[in-house]
């Protein structure tokens, strides 16, 4: 596919000059897809006239297609009346920097949550995170020579999963709290791999076969109370029936766990989504953990959960949880900044690609710096989670494929 060329310069090499367009998109939620397909053109082709002013030759009715499109919606004709404009200025230069925001999704719900995140300054992650996931092209396959999507079906074994010395050192963690009746929690991001972190850990231990997994069954984990989780000790350790009452049920957890530990296995309760438990629960998971025989701790309890989590332990803000806080171990996973190439060139050698084939070198350093914010305290916070890098990365292949480029250059991630 030959490469676009406006004045003998690629249209990512033009300057980064928004419209006004961008911005209507922005506060009216109207998404780059929805443009495009109003308009007959990719994606990547609206970004780049939205954030370049390049206009694609083939379409020559290009504006007013879109302004057709965005006419129908009455957030655009209302947006428009109170800035005191026709559709035609959308095509005018914006005049400020809007490099971090994007347009939002169709989905209602969505476009409210984005144009919130959009309106708070020195905040793009809010934005990041909420980026519309794509997979990578047919086409763009087809350009990079690709015959299988390396973020598709990518785990099939424990070597498939990218572990940096900060995953090994969770890991660890998480084996010592099973073998050795520790309290831990594992927080992390959406996507950042907390779940491939705990198969992982759950298909060690099957294999050392020295401890018993309790994996309680219940969906909704607001519901999860000191009851619940007897009854998923009892089941997950023996074909006893539970009992009835709260008593009887503590009891034989107890008898359970103590004929377990003489038998030489170790258990561990393990729970997702634990962002979801109610405090009184967290509390009760701490009686759980002081069940002993002897010096020996009879059952280890590790929590998996959104950063949310975080905050249920911050005694400054829940002080009446000071007797868990002050208990519990925490192991938070970060962002895969510093690691971005080799996570990739992992998945790619999965395909049998060579990384340097797909990327050049600037395009990691620039994927990291996207992925990258700072906190109150210029503090730098990586947002490059596993899930967030692979939808990033599949949108630099496809834009990649639209602008004719062999490969993904910097330019390219930094267009996105």
């Amino acid at each position: 596919m030959a490469r676009p060329k406006v004045n003998d310069v690629t249209p990512y090499q033009m300057a980064f000059s928004p419209i006004r367009l961008k911005e209507l998109c922005v506060d009216c939620g109207v998404s780059q897809t929805r443009i495009g397909e109003a308009a007959g053109v990719s994606r990547a082709a609206v970004n780049l006239a939205i954030n370049r002013g390049y206009l694609p030759k083939e379409k020559p009715e290009f504006k007013d297609l879109v302004n057709e499109e965005i006419m129908k919606d009455s957030r655009v004709r209302q947006w428009l009346a109170d800035h005191c404009m026709k559709v035609q200025d959308l095509w005018i230069p914006l005049g400020k920097e809007l490099r971090h925001v994007s347009p939002a999704s169709d989905n209602q719900k969505m476009w409210a949550t984005r144009r919130k995140a959009a309106m708070v300054p020195g905040n793009p992650e809010l934005l990041i995170n909420t980026m519309e996931v794509e997979m990578v092209s047919q086409e763009a396959m087809k350009h990079f020579k690709i015959f299988r999507n390396p973020f598709i079906d990518d785990i099939q074994k424990d070597s498939d999963i990218y572990m940096s010395d900060e995953h090994r050192y969770i890991e660890a963690a998480m084996l010592d709290a099973a073998k050795h009746g520790g309290f831990l929690a594992v927080i992390g991001e959406v996507g950042s791999g907390k779940s491939v972190m705990r198969r992982k850990v759950v298909e060690q231990l099957k294999k050392d076969g020295d401890v018993i997994v309790i994996f309680p069954q219940m969906i909704d984990k607001t519901r999860v109370n000191a009851a619940s989780i007897c009854d998923a000790i009892i089941m997950d350790l023996s074909e006893v029936r539970p009992a009835m009452r709260l008593e009887q049920k503590t009891r034989q957890v107890h008898k359970l766990l103590l004929e377990r530990a003489k038998q030489g296995f170790r258990s561990v309760l393990i729970i997702e989504e634990a962002h979801d438990l109610h405090t009184n629960t967290l509390k009760y998971l701490k009686r759980f953990y002081e069940l002993e025989d002897g010096y020996r701790k009879l059952l280890g309890i590790i929590l998996i959960g959104q950063t949310e989590l975080k905050n249920l332990f911050n005694e400054s803000m829940h002080i009446e949880m000071r007797e868990v806080i002050r208990r519990i171990q925490t192991a938070e996973i970060k962002g895969l900044n510093g690691n971005i190439k080799d996570y990739l060139s992992m998945k790619f050698k999965r395909i049998n690609i060579k990384i340097d084939d797909i990327f050049d070198d600037g395009a990691f350093k620039a994927l990291s710096n996207r992925l990258t914010t700072q906190d109150r305290r210029n503090k730098k916070i990586s947002h490059a989670y596993p899930l967030v890098v692979n939808n990033y990365v599949s949108r630099a292949m496809n834009l990649s494929f639209e602008m004719g480029e062999k490969r993904v250059t910097e330019e390219v991630v930094m267009a996105l």
